[in-house]
């Protein structure tokens, strides 16, 4: 028997399909990061003394809430919109569905928190 024989093809995966499948990963832990991100906010609020509800906290405890929250968030956003270009420039145009999905809810919710928080602001 020649070593030709005896090596066994090995089964490479795709880059691109790697970086889809981390991408789709990353948007399906968008609702689950939203969820702990809105939840820490309130636990930020009640531990700097304020209730949320009642919009009697100061402006710096506001933006320091919102920072930490929007930065929560960003997380599966950030990781969907990089999986989703590597996948995109390797060839796979399917990478171009969860970087979308990505950004545009990382964008939304930044503009929502930014909004909100400049709103209690003028108050």
């Amino acid at each position: 028997m020649t070593t030709n024989q005896l090596e066994r093809p090995t089964k490479t995966s795709h880059p691109t399909g790697r970086s889809l499948g981390r991408a789709w990963i990353a948007v399906a832990l968008i609702p689950v990061f939203f969820f702990i991100s809105f939840a820490l906010s309130y636990a930020l609020y009640d531990l700097f003394g304020y209730a949320p509800e009642n919009n009697d906290a100061p402006l710096w405890v506001d933006v320091v809430v919102a920072a930490v929250g929007v930065a929560i968030f960003l997380v599966p956003c950030i990781a969907a919109t990089i999986y989703g270009r590597r996948a995109a420039i390797a060839g796979d145009r399917r990478g171009l569905v969860p970087l979308v999905v990505g950004a545009v809810a990382a964008v939304a919710l930044t503009a929502l928190t930014v909004a909100t928080t400049v709103a209690d602001a003028v108050r």
